[in-house]
């Protein structure tokens, strides 16, 4: 079993990659967040490696940190829930992110991830979510935990006026997020701006 790669970067594509090692190149299928922190071309590159195997195919999944490949395992645990799916989730919201909506059981955000829908939504909260609260439960300081619940309120009026002027709710997790980790105590107005000038900078 092939448990991580480690090679020269040979191809880079959106959702694919081809690294050589020791002359044989291995192509692995890999999500947006890996691909956006790969090397460029002809440089070294290394990567966790899931490998599924169907029938007679076999597929590498390549991932650029093992946070990202234990959410896609866990992802894949869920009923109604295969490996493209889950690859299209992690390259859509961050890890950290997608822990978060599932521990806040965010099922009308999730469900925006296209593929999911609303009810595949509700079972990877049901599935998954009180296990990662668990996880959370002993990683989180008591001021972390009282933040991400007193600031869920202003977190959803957030993601509804970004989507409410054309953006993707899923697209702007990361901004929101540090908005409100910037300034908790400020008005949904003022944190508007903040988030709207962190993506422009971004």
């Amino acid at each position: 079993m092939i448990a991580r790669i480690s090679g020269r970067l040979i191809q880079k594509l959106p959702n694919q990659v081809i690294v050589d090692v020791s002359g044989v190149g291995y192509s692995l299928l890999v999500s947006g967040s890996t691909y956006r922190q790969l090397p460029e071309l002809e440089q070294q590159a290394t990567l966790w490696v899931t490998t599924r195997i169907r029938e007679d195919h076999l597929q590498l999944y390549g991932f650029y940190s093992q946070d990202e490949q234990q959410m896609f395992l866990k992802l894949l645990s869920v009923s109604g829930v295969g490996p493209k799916l889950a690859l299209n989730i992690v390259s859509r919201v961050e890890v950290g992110q997608l822990e978060q909506l599932l521990v806040n059981q965010d099922v009308k955000l999730l469900a925006k991830i296209p593929g999911l829908g609303k009810k595949l939504s509700q079972r990877l909260v049901l599935e998954l979510g009180e296990e990662l609260k668990k996880g959370y439960a002993g990683s989180w300081s008591q001021a972390e935990m009282q933040t991400s619940s007193s600031g869920s309120t202003k977190r959803n009026e957030l993601l509804a006026a970004m989507e409410s002027l054309g953006y993707r709710p899923t697209d702007c997790l990361s901004a929101v997020d540090q908005a409100l980790r910037d300034r908790p105590e400020e008005r949904v107005e003022e944190l508007l701006k903040q988030v709207l000038k962190g993506l422009h900078n971004g």
